[in-house]
């Protein structure tokens, strides 16, 4: 019995479904990242709640560019 090889756009959804996958992963590291560093920030400074809603949301502007890019390279 030979085995049959996947369809090409089966293998290009599965390519694509595992690119968004990670895109998502990448999301939330940055997301996590961002609130720590605001979180260590408030700390190191000795402020109250002033660098994490700054660093959280600049984490989210920055992860939702990456993910935009990765979008633009997955239809290209």
């Amino acid at each position: 019995m030979s085995q049959q090889k996947p369809p090409k756009k089966y293998k290009k959804t599965i390519n694509t479904a595992a690119r968004l996958s990670g895109s998502a992963i990448q999301m939330g590291v940055v997301i996590y990242l961002g609130v720590w560093g605001g979180k260590w920030l408030d700390g190191h400074f000795r402020t109250e709640r002033v660098f994490l809603p700054i660093c959280t949301v600049l984490a989210v502007g920055i992860s939702i560019y990456l993910v935009i890019q990765q979008v633009k390279k997955i239809n290209d």
